[in-house]
């Protein structure tokens, strides 16, 4: 019975520290700075790759953006991970459209249903109920995600794929 309540009182722990996290919507309270984006995400990716992960890359512009970097870091991992857990794997691009940037994760999961895309950046909103927190986390990474993307003058824009799979897009303004 012990292990038992030290198992919950450590689940309450990670739930309250991943809901004082989702309130600060991820604020690092780091200095803002010339972010070297495809550095950055070279850096996630290899990360996650060095672990195993099915996630790769391509299509690195040389864009920099005015950010937080540990903030940045911390959106695109929440949006590669996301891709692996749901999609079984992740594939990271970026394009640019005139003073804006969109880093891109692309999966081949099943994609989200129409009518749960605006629900789902919501903070504890998961979508599979059999999820448990082992594996499915706290239903706060896309929350996290988008407050950071907002912070930045940005947008986390969440679309199904054609051919199947979710794009999610973490949209930011070149500096």
């Amino acid at each position: 019975p012990g292990s038992r309540m030290l198992s919950s009182l450590e689940e309450m722990q990670r739930l309250t520290e991943a809901a004082l996290a989702a309130a600060r919507g991820g604020e690092s309270g780091e200095a803002t700075r010339a972010v070297d984006l495809p550095s950055l995400v070279e850096a996630v990716c290899d990360d996650l790759a060095d672990t195993g992960e099915p996630v790769t890359f391509s299509d690195l512009k040389p864009v920099r953006v005015d950010g937080k970097a540990s903030e940045l870091r911390r959106a695109l991992r929440n949006l590669i991970e996301n891709a692996i857990r749901y999609g079984t794997k992740a594939m990271v691009s970026m394009q640019v459209h005139g003073r804006t940037v969109d880093l891109v994760v692309e999966d081949e999961g099943p994609g989200i249903p129409e009518q749960s895309i605006d629900q789902v950046t919501k903070p504890f909103v998961r979508l599979e109920e059999s999820r448990n927190t082992e594996t499915g986390g706290h239903g706060l990474g896309l929350t996290i995600t988008r407050a950071i993307a907002e912070r930045h003058g940005g947008e986390l824009v969440l679309q199904n794929r054609p051919e199947g799979g979710l794009r999610a897009t973490l949209r930011l303004p070149i500096t």
